[in-house]
């Protein structure tokens, strides 16, 4: 079984590096380059459609990465972000304080804990659109505005997270490693990053399949800091299996 699991990982590795150099292509065609039957291959590309990495339209297959996504909400890998932002909701309860960073899977949780109340910091100003419980406190760190995320970054939103201790914290990152540790690829949200787990009591890591054993360059946090990570059925089972032994509770949401 377990090398059945690594021949379709890697035909399948090797279908999006192909559907990526022919930028529009079919099973027909794709067919042609395997040697696999049409249903195996259309099994395998409604996978990569499921972790967002290849869209099926009318038999026409893409690369998700070719195809221009205006909205937050049409990212092919959004119906994965929506699943991890659930889960990591329900962990919220009334009367918490909480923070988040700018990660657009934490924001999403806002949207499945309007019920409960609780005070919320965050350098993310995108908050300010979300719906919430009338009785929740929203507050915002202060700080210089950096786009396109719109976040809050300097020493004021450091300064804001350093006097306060947060019950639960709900963080995303860019890559997340046994080695490295949390790691982000934004600079200038580095320091808050790091600020933000060293004052949480409880923190909650969202993170899809793509972060899972992909270091990125700024580390953040170290590994024993984190208290629950979640992810998705599709990240690395190396890494996946290597955080649990190391002590870490882990929640895989199917996709």
């Amino acid at each position: 079984m377990k090398n059945s699991n690594v021949i379709i990982e890697k035909r399948r590795k090797q279908l999006i590096e192909l559907i990526r150099q022919k930028k529009i292509t079919s099973i027909n065609e794709l067919s042609q380059s395997f040697n696999v039957s049409s249903m195996t291959l259309r099994r395998d590309c409604q996978v990569l459609e499921e972790m967002g990495q290849v869209k099926i339209t009318f038999g026409k297959i893409e690369a998700a990465e070719d195809l221009n996504f205006e909205e937050e909400t049409n990212d092919p890998i959004n119906h994965i972000k929506l699943k991890l932002a659930a889960e990591a909701a329900l962990q919220i309860e009334n009367h918490q304080t909480l923070f988040m960073n700018t990660s657009s899977t934490a924001l999403l949780s806002l949207d499945f804990a309007k019920d409960r109340t609780f005070n919320l910091l965050t350098n993310n100003t995108r908050v300010v659109n979300k719906e919430h419980n009338p009785h929740t406190v929203i507050m915002l760190s202060g700080g210089e505005v950096r786009y396109p995320k719109g976040a809050l970054t300097g020493d004021s939103a450091i300064e804001a997270f350093s006097n306060v201790r947060s019950d639960l914290s709900i963080i995303g990152c860019s890559g997340l490693d046994i080695a490295t540790g949390i790691s982000t690829s934004l600079i200038h949200e580095a320091k808050i990053n790091s600020k933000i787990i060293e004052q949480s009591n409880k923190v909650v890591l969202v993170a899809d399949y793509r972060k899972i054993g992909n270091p990125s360059n700024f580390t953040i946090g170290s590994i024993d800091q984190i208290d629950l990570l979640i992810t998705d059925i599709y990240a690395n089972p190396q890494t996946i299996q290597a955080l649990e032994k190391s002590g870490i509770k882990v929640i895989q949401v199917p996709v």
